[in-house]
């Protein structure tokens, strides 16, 4: 697993890095192949719920991607929920492909790869379905080029968590959404 941590306002010491790598040490036991992870680890006070560590991961692989973001009263309780909730989500992700696989054909058990996951497994559409639901409306509209803060502005005008946008610096399409903690995120599309 190729990982990269960003810190925001909090610093890592050789305990807290210690104690990262055996919580990333456990969900890399179900991973296998080319793994990208990316942990964030940032420091914020609010004034109802004062300080706390939020850390978020995304872990990318194959075109596949899993993320989970929590939060805790130290880095050690925020690295034990995050790490919770990514192995909750690639265990559901390993059974989908499983279930998918074992109505796809017959499958014989291969012991150096059982309990791994590969995400580079394609997942039949009718499983998709059952997991999450379908589409059932479409939308269509014009698209004019506009900067990310007019952007926010429409997207806080329609009351909308999120906004499909042209950017007009780089005439790209992008995704500008709501942040839990308040602030706002771009997604900026790149060809893989």
């Amino acid at each position: 697993m190729d990982l990269r941590i960003f810190t925001r306002n909090i610093e890592l010491n050789s305990e807290a890095e210690q104690y990262i790598d055996k919580k990333l040490d456990r969900l890399n036991r179900h991973l296998r192949g080319s793994v990208d992870a990316k942990l964030e680890l940032s420091r914020t006070t609010t004034r109802s719920e004062g300080e706390k560590v939020m850390a978020q991961m995304t872990i990318s692989a194959a075109g596949s991607t899993l993320r989970g973001q929590e939060a805790g009263l130290n880095l050690f309780a925020a690295m034990d929920a995050v790490t919770d909730v990514m192995d909750r989500q690639i265990r559901r992700y390993k059974t989908r492909v499983s279930k998918s696989n074992k109505r796809d054909s017959v499958r014989t058990p291969d012991p150096v790869s059982e309990g791994t996951i590969d995400l580079q497994n394609e997942i039949p559409e009718d499983a998709v379905v059952a997991e999450f639901g379908q589409v059932v409306r479409s939308k269509r509209f014009p698209m004019k080029p506009m900067a990310i803060e007019d952007a926010i502005v429409e997207m806080e005008l329609l009351d909308h968590d999120f906004f499909l946008f042209q950017n007009i610096e780089t005439e790209g399409f992008n995704v500008i959404y709501k942040r839990t903690d308040g602030d706002y995120g771009l997604i900026e599309p790149e060809a893989s």
